[in-house]
């Protein structure tokens, strides 16, 4: 079974989220995850596709649960 190409979004930094500020990019003023050349999320291992600050991720992360309807809505899964 072939996998579905791994979904890059731009993850909006909450009041609250403490992230290392090489991992922060400012976009028309407001803080968020920075992303690589291809949309990578640049706190996900290329390697092992892990989260390097899964104990300290944004709350944007950890809201979003990988499955969920909004999750499956995205990736075109019924």
């Amino acid at each position: 079974r072939r996998l579905r190409p791994l979904l890059h979004l731009v993850v909006e930094l909450r009041p609250g989220d403490i992230i290392p500020e090489e991992l922060v990019a400012v976009h028309a003023g407001v803080r968020c995850m920075d992303q690589h050349g291809d949309g990578a999320c640049v706190a996900l291992d290329r390697a092992t596709r892990l989260c390097t600050i899964y104990e300290d991720r944004p709350q944007t992360c950890r809201d979003f649960q990988r499955g969920e309807p909004l999750c499956r809505k995205i990736l075109g899964v019924a």
